[in-house]
């Protein structure tokens, strides 16, 4: 289960969702994209791989590799935390 870390701060402009890390001050953009799966956390990473599929008719393999590679940079960003 992969969860947003309490502190993060988000704002909405419109074309993007920009995350902002208290402790370290760093900002991460996101697109449409990772909108969409920024939203729906708390979640597994099958769901997630789902939600992709489904809304943007993404094989997989495909869904599975942009979930995988969007979670592992939020994680290594200290923007997600894995339960």
């Amino acid at each position: 289960m992969w969860s947003a870390v309490p502190d993060v701060l988000v704002t909405d402009l419109g074309d993007e969702l920009v995350l902002l890390d208290p402790a370290s001050s760093e900002m991460f953009s996101l697109n449409d994209t990772g909108r969409l799966l920024w939203q729906a956390l708390p979640a597994p990473e099958n769901d997630l791989t789902a939600l992709l599929e489904g809304e943007y008719g993404l094989p997989h393999e495909q869904a599975q590799a942009d979930v995988h590679a969007l979670l592992t940079s939020l994680e290594a960003r200290h923007l997600i935390t894995r339960s």
